[in-house]
């Protein structure tokens, strides 16, 4: 039989109470040829799942100066094996919303929105409950406070850049691109800002704390560090 290509509603902006359902049967065609895009936590979780330091799994598991995360043979997700997600239960949030898409405008309203299926998907949308209820059953509720806590620590980040440049006239396009390298004292490529263990390691040594095991109290941690460097600048 012949597979056709699912139409869906993608224009369609859903709220977390609009009915919606989705059931995964793992076809696994949706592990190819996305950009998986990370932020410092997703990082984190994902490098403690593999038993290595942040500053390991961003050399080994990612690119674009550890934003995103590399792609294999065919374009698949580097950790996509013959049985599915090798880390699933730490999977980052762009994985958990999908076929869902996430927007919060500037003034904090949230909206969601279907992302175009692969023609050939084997998943089952429905209208079996809401979108909350399809959120908690991922579990996205710490991925998506985390991502919130790191746009607002990114937009501060610009803002003090944004002043640089404007006295600056000689800041040139990589520093523009490289937000956090130009606020990490000697680290210039960019990475320092996502690699927490690094940033909460030199942090405690120098506040004489004992590193935190978990990672919602290292998060915490990194985000007060590169705040206190905001405050620097």
């Amino acid at each position: 039989m012949e597979n056709k290509p699912i139409l869906r509603m993608i224009n369609v902006t859903y709220g977390r109470s609009s009915p919606f359902s989705y059931d995964c049967h793992a076809c696994r065609r949706c592990c190819h040829d996305k950009v998986i895009r990370l932020n410092p936590y997703e990082v984190a979780r994902l490098a403690q799942s593999r038993g290595l330091s942040t500053t390991k799994f961003l050399s080994q598991y990612t690119g674009a100066q550890g934003t995103t995360l590399k792609q294999v043979d065919q374009g698949a997700c580097v950790f996509l094996t013959p049985d599915g997600c090798g880390v699933h239960a730490d999977r980052p949030l762009v994985c958990r919303l999908y076929p869902l898409g996430r927007r919060v405008t500037a003034d904090g309203r949230e909206t969601f929105h279907e992302l175009a299926p692969h023609p050939e998907t084997e998943g089952v949308y429905g209208l079996n409950g809401t979108v909350d209820d399809f959120l908690a059953g991922q579990g996205a509720a710490p991925f998506i406070e985390a991502v919130d806590r790191y746009v607002e620590v990114v937009g501060r980040m610009s803002a003090v850049l944004n002043a640089r440049i404007r006295h600056d006239a000689g800041l040139d396009t990589r520093v523009r691109n490289a937000v956090s390298g130009a606020l990490a004292g000697d680290a210039h490529d960019g990475s320092d800002w996502i690699d927490m263990d690094a940033v909460v390691g030199e942090y405690c040594h120098r506040q004489g704390m004992t590193v935190p095991v978990d990672v919602p109290s290292k998060m915490a941690i990194h985000i007060q560090a590169i705040e206190e460097r905001l405050q620097d600048h």
